[in-house]
């Protein structure tokens, strides 16, 4: 059967099969693309996780879904540990699937290496790859250029470009230092705040960033949080600036609630803290439309046969100006007329 015909059959025959489809695999709000059921023939996906399925792969689900596809999905997670990286890897060299899925820059560069190096005993080296959330992909030596990755993966980013985050808090308020607590273990957070402190620096901006600590067995500690933090607010910046840190994401309630205790609202330029989190304002990639963008790569690589390589890394061109307005009110730091026009204007509480 030809693609093409392939596609008019699914446009066809979609009001049938859709519903059967979304039953098997979401039909209980807690469903996720790791419960769907087994497929006999069909082709195989591995999904290398942080911290188990997130908005991102229900965007992925639900593409798949849109488009009649049908394949296996094995999830492994990490549990947000760099230590589980070896055995996921020997794991899914053990099910040898026909494409692997990797999510965030500690996950990919554990599964497949950086470029410069690779080594076939640790990472996977011959089965193709997609990766997706990783914040730099270039600068963390995963691929040497968006076009030519010069390898057999592929992917996607989510960030921002930090000069427009800069200009999106100066929307909100006048800023003269941005405050930033970060992971000193996580490639991506480190480069973060070097392109943070490079942008902000263009513009006349102070950057006050503090790493997190470790504790004695060798990992951030969350028990220096509100040290921290006061330290951080008695330099007075406008802004607690949220980068893509998986540790403060994760600890995202303590950060936001300590800063928030001491007057200080928290910009993000990710989703998870103003989506399932307490920063009053972003500008932000949206975790689904992200996830429907990997559907469509998996379809291309799994489906289609076309070879990662020849794949352009891309990221999304449209971002989202987000106001969580109850945080505003409690700061009383309300945002102005103008930007109620082009925001995405979040008006219930964090439940």
């Amino acid at each position: 059967m030809t693609r093409l015909t392939r596609r008019l059959l699914t446009c066809a025959l979609l009001g049938a099969m859709l519903a059967p489809a979304q039953a098997a695999w979401a039909q209980e709000d807690d469903t996720t693309i790791c419960d769907g059921p087994e497929i006999p023939g069909a082709p195989h996906l591995v999904m290398m996780l942080w911290r188990g399925p997130t908005e991102v792969e229900r965007g992925v689900r639900d593409q798949l879904l849109s488009q009649g596809i049908e394949i296996n999905v094995t999830c492994l997670s990490a549990d947000s540990s760099r230590d589980n990286l070896p055995t996921m890897v020997a794991r899914a060299r053990e099910l040898a699937p026909d494409l692997v899925y990797t999510w965030g820059t500690s996950v990919t560069l554990g599964t497949v290496g950086a470029a410069e190096s690779v080594d076939p005993e640790q990472h996977i080296t011959d089965i193709p790859a997609i990766f997706t959330m990783v914040s730099y992909p270039i600068e963390s030596g995963l691929v040497p250029s968006f076009e030519d990755t010069g390898r057999n993966i592929t992917g996607s980013s989510h960030t921002v470009p930090l000069e427009a985050q800069i200009r999106a808090m100066q929307t909100y308020r006048t800023v003269s230092s941005i405050g930033v607590l970060y992971n000193p273990l996580e490639v991506n957070s480190v480069i973060n705040i070097q392109q943070l402190t490079a942008a902000a620096e263009a513009s006349g901006i102070d950057v006050i960033a503090l790493p997190v600590p470790l504790n004695a067995e060798g990992e951030p500690d969350p028990d220096s949080l509100e040290g921290l933090m006061r330290r951080l607010t008695d330099q007075q910046p406008q802004f607690l600036f949220i980068g893509p840190d998986s540790f403060i994401g994760t600890h995202r309630e303590a950060v936001i609630g300590l800063a928030m205790e001491r007057g200080l609202p928290a910009f993000t330029g990710t989703e998870l803290e103003i989506a399932n989190g307490r920063a009053m304002v972003g500008l932000v990639t949206s975790y689904y439309n992200l996830g429907r963008y990997m559907g469509s790569l998996i379809e291309r690589v799994m489906i289609d046969g076309e070879d990662p390589a020849d794949i352009p890394v891309r990221t999304l061109s449209r971002f989202t100006y987000i106001v969580r307005l109850p945080v505003a009110r409690e700061l009383e730091l309300y945002p102005a007329l103008e930007i109620l026009d082009f925001a995405e204007i979040i008006t219930e509480p964090l439940q």
